[in-house]
């Protein structure tokens, strides 16, 4: 069941969260692991060490785990959200589609 009792301006007039709070939660902790890929990445491309590259390598995919976790937990939490994001990837891929060199 939805959970309709934060329908007010703190969910910007859309209550089909099912847990607002922790939606907006989920959503922060969505950026987190984002901004620490983002780091890791910095790391592997930045060092000569092939031990350091390995290790940050191996937390960075860790981070993508979570990433995958958490878009999971959002769509859960916010089923109506999916539509939005598949309809994101659509376009996406008709962009690509006539961006693409012709050979």
């Amino acid at each position: 069941m939805f959970n309709n009792s934060n329908c007010n301006s703190n969910c910007g007039g859309d209550c089909a969260a099912r847990d607002f709070p922790t939606l907006q939660k989920a959503r922060k902790d969505l950026v987190g692991e984002l901004d620490a890929i983002i780091e890791y990445d910095d790391h592997v491309h930045t060092t000569d060490n092939d031990l350091a590259r390995r290790t940050w390598q191996n937390i960075r995919d860790e981070e993508l785990l979570h990433v995958g976790e958490l878009l999971g937990l959002i769509t859960y939490l916010a089923p109506y959200q999916i539509s939005l994001i598949e309809k994101g990837l659509k376009e996406f891929e008709e962009r690509k589609k006539r961006e693409q060199p012709r050979m």
